[in-house]
């Protein structure tokens, strides 16, 4: 008798416990992406370029000139490069030259690697939250069956 309830229950479970193929399929396809997409952020944010922390931005500015091109709304002068960095809590505007361009950068690769990290993180958590669902899906099946059963 004890055998064939095991025989019943690996039958049921078998049967009740699995998800379809195509939802399987699904599962795995939806995973598949996630762990690609890690992998990517995850490899973007291991390059040597070097990083200066701020945000990086280009300006057009007046002079303040009479009879200058930028007194209208129209034109105005540049683009300037400028970084604007947080020392002690405030913002600083720095103007960088135009042979300082590659600290402009540097400040662009920060931009571009965090905005790399956030993804990251964001991707994780999809990841985690799908997990938690075919887990949670094959559980409620279990809850299922043992209703039945009563």
């Amino acid at each position: 008798m004890h055998k064939f309830l095991v025989i019943i229950s690996y039958l049921v479970y078998k049967e009740e416990m699995t998800m379809s193929r195509t939802e399987i399929y699904e599962y795995r396809k939806r995973l598949r992406i996630l762990l690609d997409s890690i992998e990517k952020h995850a490899f973007f944010c291991a390059y040597q370029d070097d990083l200066i922390q701020g945000v990086a931005s280009k300006v057009f500015r007046r002079c303040g000139k009479k009879n200058c091109k930028c007194e209208n709304d129209d034109e105005r002068h540049g683009p300037y490069l400028v970084v604007q960095l947080y020392e002690n809590k405030k913002q600083r505007q720095v103007s960088l030259r135009k042979e300082e361009r590659q600290l402009w950068q540097m400040v662009k690769n920060y931009q571009t690697q965090f905005d790399s990290l956030l993804k990251l993180k964001k991707t994780c958590t999809e990841l985690c939250d799908e997990v938690s669902k075919i887990i949670k899906r094959r559980v409620k099946k279990m809850e299922e069956l043992r209703c039945k059963k009563i």
